[in-house]
């Protein structure tokens, strides 16, 4: 056997399966050695071998609330393979060199010995922090400040990745939000995550700089997906959100994604925002890493790779495909489950009680039954608006049967999203999930009143081979104009009248009112002269934040007399003086 290598591993309190262990240290120069240590499976499972075969036909592991059904049996999975301390186990490893700038300098594949000195849990790294005299504080403690950097660095380059210590919030590597069941765990999951990311990113590219068929993992955008800055303000937005609205951003977040799938050519991995990127650490669960085991294990022996790229595609359309069938297998499960706890608490007159996401399901099954919603339902629906998941909004205005209280919530619901249409942009997104739906299309023009510049958009959309259209809305701003014809077209597709939404498309001359105002000057100060000339009391300004800490959202009202005006912007005194624009442009309309 080789010389033996060093390493710990970190995982669940549960797992029984370890296949990758760690070990960073500094080098002279001040960057950075990482060690990851791999569960050499290949040399145990060849390719065409029973065990190869039975893998394949099981993908993955799956896991279950109270246990798992493992990709390779027990005896491989939990003991012969499983990087248990104290026991001396072959493994394929990924020794990194990064700069101080945590760039990669160099990175080696090889095949080696270890041993485990430690099984730490996710739920131990924050004692070990803690505890000076801990055999393996000083090596979590550099690991810990790695993992961080790492994760700037990613965050930097525009991945999808946020987490929470607080609330056990973490993404993954698509950009999908997941909560720990213990939030203790979540230092030592950032501190795996990371390594693994830089693991298998390294491992992509040594395959592309040695020309080794490997299945890579690439997650494409979809058509509808936002800006990816936009992506990355919803995800700041959860440090600042009540843990209540969580699960709907969680929602939001992932329908707004594609699931990531394997194949043999670069596709790009979007939530990573990364050119190349692969599965390698976890051969002991998933079968794409075994694979990728067997062709670099092979590669760095010099023996003839076990699999072409044909085979690689093949391989890829067959993980994909169970892939995709054990995700429908679980979600149809998962579903008849929420159905049945959700008419539990119809039948128990618990409607009004019900959290967020039973509410949600809830929804779910009454729709699913196709008949008016109950009384009880109407009155507690009724009660959550304006506060109302969108998910809830959603399901409701675009699948809720016919029927006169499911009308009347439509037409409640309608009223209300009126006085934020930027939900009913968020509907639409929402709608992409739904089969024969896609985004509207908009047609947005400028004008100017006065010396304002003005917005006006219409929207259109095709639904089940029917064509439904807006009226014309304006706003000072293109994305509110866009989010106002939004809710008109909204009201369209479910037939009922538009709200209330201040349609002001006529060009008007200037009037009497208009040549009072100084359209020159910084608008606050020309409304405040125009109040004074008028002897009018003057505009009152009011402010509220959202957003990340560091990058905050400003909404200013500006209320004059009955009427209220809006400005957003990323500092206080823009939303100001847009708020006060605003205001201008109605007295100006309005006169």
């Amino acid at each position: 056997m080789p010389d033996m290598l060093r390493g710990i591993t970190i995982d669940d309190v549960t797992t029984r399966d370890m296949d990758d262990a760690i070990w960073v240290e500094i080098t002279e120069n001040g960057g950075w050695h990482v060690v990851v240590m791999v569960a050499d499976v290949a040399k145990i499972i060849p390719r065409h071998s029973e065990l190869d075969r039975l893998a394949m036909s099981r993908v993955e592991t799956r896991y279950y609330a109270n246990g798992n059904s493992p990709m390779l049996p027990r005896r491989f999975a939990d003991g012969k393979l499983s990087l248990w301390p104290g026991e001396a186990k072959y493994v394929l490893v990924a020794d990194i060199i990064l700069g101080m700038d945590l760039s990669i300098l160099e990175t080696r594949l090889l095949r080696a010995a270890m041993t485990s000195e430690a099984r730490l849990a996710f739920s131990d790294i924050p004692r070990v922090l803690s505890d000076r005299d801990h055999p393996q504080h000083f090596l979590i403690k550099l690991t810990s400040q790695l993992a961080s950097g790492l994760l700037m660095q990613r965050r930097n380059r525009g991945a999808l990745a946020f987490y929470d210590l607080g609330r056990g919030l973490v993404t993954s590597e698509e950009g999908s939000l997941r909560q720990l069941r213990c939030r203790e765990d979540t230092i030592g999951y950032v501190i795996i995550q990371e390594l693994m990311i830089l693991a298998n990113m390294a491992v992509a590219e040594y395959a592309v700089k040695n020309d080794i068929p490997i299945l890579f993992r690439n997650h494409i955008a979809r058509s509808a997906t936002p800006e990816r800055g936009d992506l990355l303000k919803l995800l700041e937005s959860m440090a600042v959100i009540p843990e209540v609205n969580i699960a709907t951003v969680r929602h939001t977040a992932y329908m707004m994604l594609n699931r990531a799938e394997y194949g043999p050519v670069i596709l790009g991995h979007f939530g990573l925002n990364l050119g190349a990127y692969t599965h390698f650490t976890s051969p002991i669960r998933r079968y794409a890493d075994l694979v990728n085991h067997q062709q670099i294990r092979a590669y760095i022996r010099n023996e003839s790779l076990p699999h072409s790229k044909e085979e690689i595609q093949a391989i890829a359309s067959h993980i994909n495909l169970r892939r995709l069938e054990n995700d429908k297998s679980k979600s149809e499960y998962m579903k008849e489950k929420a159905y049945r706890k959700a008419e539990s608490v119809i039948q128990g007159n618990r409607i009004e009680d019900a959290s967020d996401t039973d509410f949600e399901r809830i929804t779910k099954f009454l729709i699913r039954k196709g008949e008016d919603c109950p009384e009880a339902y109407c009155d507690a629906f009724r009660k959550r608006l304006g506060k109302l998941p969108i998910i809830c909004a959603g399901l409701v205005l675009l699948q809720a049967p016919d029927g006169e209280r499911w009308t009347g919530l439509k037409r409640a619901l309608l009223e209300e999203i009126a006085t934020a249409p930027h939900q009913a942009v968020s509907i639409f997104d929402i709608a992409q999930h739904i089969p024969g739906w896609q985004m509207p299309v908009y047609e947005v023009t400028e004008t100017t009143r006065g010396n304002l510049p003005v917005f006006i958009a219409r929207s259109a959309i095709r639904v089940d081979n029917r064509e439904y259209q807006s009226a014309a809305y304006e706003d000072m701003t293109k994305k509110g104009a866009v989010q106002r014809a939004s809710v008109d077209l909204l009201a369209a597709i479910v037939g009922l009248p538009a709200p209330d939404l201040k349609i002001t498309i006529a060009d008007q001359s200037a009037s009497k009112e208009e040549m009072t105002i100084n359209m020159s000057k910084d608008p606050i100060f020309a409304l405040q002269e125009y109040c004074q000339a008028k002897k009018l009391p003057l505009p009152a300004y009011s402010f509220e934040t959202e957003g990340s800490t560091n990058k905050p959202i400003f909404t200013c009202t500006c209320t004059f007399g009955s009427s209220t005006s809006t400005g957003q912007a990323g500092k206080k005194q823009r939303a100001k003086r847009l708020a006060a624009r605003a205001m201008i442009l109605t007295l100006i309309s309005e006169s």
